[in-house]
Formats: structure tokens, sequence, C-alpha cells
């Protein structure tokens, strides 16, 4: 086997958000605040209003004594994992242990740059760019951080995607499920995905917990647990159902932490549907748009990534096909099998070496254009 190439580590960019989001001019002022500290960095406190949490949402989901030292959760391994979070000297001795070669990197706190409104959230997406560029740039051809899109202002998407790709050389851009005006179908994005298919980039369509359903759950295990999936479902529903994939056929799209199995159910669903509306009276009515099967475009646009302890990962290979299905960690996140995560894939008996390769480094570079 050549090489692991990881498609889904995190970063700790929430513990240093005043360096981060350092803004200028008329949004000097909106630079978040540091109003706290104290002995680490994950006791860094700052006041900032970007795309603020609900006093509801943030008791609920609020787990962050999992990642702190005092708690010595893990005999204080999962606080010594998110050191590699910040330091990226850390992260690859961290990687080296788990086995991973190459590794694209989103920041954790998904929602401040690529949901924020207006003016704010692109000048918040620039911000991060730019710091996670600096934060990876020792690392060339071994870190790759993702371009945060601010799809709260989509006027700035197409330019912002060019910065990233021409300018700054990221080879793949996060887009947000959804944001509080728009399904990722509206034509406000439309500029978007042109520019994305010219850059012929992948789009990695990155879920986080909040939504519109999970939110209104009150412990952590709810919101997280539904939150993967259903904001996933809303860009497969955009995309695929919105006719985006028709008017821009080369899109790709990769969906993370839902499991490989996850797409089966929707794929079966969507296509039972798609029986019953496709036909000229429905085209006619806004209903059957889109020009082939759902399967055809789930199969052909759509990339998965896999959990290397689900069940029916075989069963996924076999319907989804095997060039689609992918790599990823979630490190350095509590629910993340590392670093045992690649081991544990090398070591099933169900599926064999050449699929293995193709999961953990060909189908990447595929997608890539490596």
């Amino acid at each position: 086997m050549t090489m692991t190439i990881d498609l889904d580590s995190h970063l700790r960019e929430e513990y240093f958000l005043d360096e981060v989001y350092k803004l200028d001019g008329e949004l000097a002022e909106k630079t978040p605040k540091k109003v706290g500290s104290g002995k680490y960095p994950i006791d860094n406190q700052y006041e900032y209003a970007f795309f603020p949490w609900t006093k509801r949402e943030e008791q609920s989901y609020n787990h962050d004594w999992v990642y702190h030292p005092d708690y010595n959760y893990m005999d204080g391994e999962m606080a010594a994992r998110q050191v590699g979070g910040y330091d990226m000297k850390v992260r690859m001795q961290h990687n080296a242990r788990a086995q991973v070669d190459k590794q694209f990197i989103f920041p954790t706190g998904i929602t401040n740059a690529a949901q924020a409104p207006g003016k704010l959230g692109a000048a918040l997406a620039r911000a991060y760019n730019n710091w996670v560029f600096n934060l990876c740039k020792d690392y060339k051809g071994i870190l790759f951080p993702i371009g945060v899109m601010p799809a709260g202002c989509p006027e700035a998407m197409a330019a912002e995607a060019e910065y990233c790709v021409k300018t700054l050389g990221m080879q793949a851009l996060h887009m947000a499920c959804f944001t509080r005006e728009h399904t990722m179908d509206d034509p406000a994005f439309e500029d978007f995905y042109a520019m994305v298919s010219k850059l012929d980039v992948p789009i990695f369509s990155h879920p986080n917990s909040r939504g519109p359903s999970q939110s209104r759950f009150k412990t952590f295990t709810q919101i997280h647990a539904l939150g993967r999936p259903f904001n996933s479902c809303m860009v497969l529903m955009a995309m695929l159902l919105g006719g985006v994939f028709d008017r821009h056929p080369n899109l790709k799209v990769v969906f993370f932490e839902c499991s490989a199995e996850w797409p089966m159910y929707w794929m079966h669903r969507m296509d039972d549907d798609h029986k019953f509306t496709d036909g000229e009276i429905f085209k006619q009515h806004g209903m059957g748009q889109i020009e082939h099967m759902p399967s055809y475009y789930m199969k052909k646009n759509c990339f998965y990534t896999c959990e290397s302890d689900e069940k029916y990962l075989g069963r996924a290979i076999e319907e989804m096909g095997l060039s689609q299905i992918l790599f990823a960690s979630d490190y350095p996140h509590f629910d993340s099998e590392y670093p045992n995560t690649v081991p544990d894939i090398k070591a099933r008996t169900d599926i064999t070496a050449s699929q293995k390769e193709m999961i953990l480094c060909k189908n990447a570079e595929a997608l890539l254009g490596w």
C-alpha cells in the first residue's frame, strides 16, 4: 500500500479567535475580544458575534470538559491530542503514529466563517483562509487546509474560491450545508458553482451539529447524532434534486462524518420518488426537474467518507461504487478512532487489500487529480 490520505481532520482555531479572525477597516470592531484566559489555550474566552449560538444550544452542546487537561479524560490522552489542533509539529508526530501520510484540514468552528451573513462572513472567510495558509505553509504537500467559503455572502464566494485555489494553492473548498436565507440550490450560488467547475476542485461539504431540527433537542448526543445526516441531507437534496448537477455536471461533492452506509437509504428513497415524478407534466409543475435517476448523480458526482468500524461497508462499496468511498479520521475530536482508524481498516477481513488501497489512497488521488 502506497500511502494514506486523510480527508477530514480539524484544528482548534477556536482557542485563538482573536488571531484567526483579526479584522481591519470598518469591520475591525468585530474582531473577537479576549475576555478571559487561564493555564491552557482551551481556557481562552472571547466575546464575538458571528453566527452566535443560542443559550439553549450552548448549554446543550457544550462538551469542552472532554478536551480540558484538568478533567484528565482518557488519562489525559484526549487533551494531549488537541495540541495537534494548533501546533503542526505535534500534528505531524500524531499523524505518524496514526499511519497518515497526507491530511486535509477543516476548522472546528466551521459556522463562524461559512455561515456568518453579509460582508462580515466574507471578511471572516478571507481572514481564516489566510491564517490557516500561514499555519500550514511549512508543510506544503503534506498538510492541506481547506478553503472555507462564505455561504452567508453568496456574492463573495466565487472570488474567494478563486483566491483560495489560485493564490493560496488550496485543493478543496468547504461549502456550508445551508444558511439562514438559502438552501444550496438557490440561484445565489450559481456563480460559485460555475467558478468551482472552472477551477476543477472538489467541494467538501462538512456538516455541523446545529440546524433547524436538531437544535430543538436538549442533549449533546441528540444534537450530535442528528446533525451530521440531517445537514448532509440538506446538501444532497438541494444539489441533486435541485438540479445543480445538471447545470454543473463536473461538480464533485464530498460528504463527511455520516458513514458510507448513510447514502444508501437516500439513494433508494430518491430513486423511488423520482419514478413517480419523472415526466413532462411534473416538470411543468416544478417537479421531477432532474435529467437522470438520483442514483446516477450519487454514483457520479457524490463521494462519501467511511468509518473504520461500520458494519456494512462492503454493502456500501457494492451499492455506491468503490470509487466513491474515501477515508477520513476526524482527528483530533473525541469521537475519532485515532490512532487506530487506519490500522482498523487495514485489519478488516470483509474487504480486499485492493479495496483498502482504493479507500485509503487511490480514490482520493483520483478525486483531487493527483
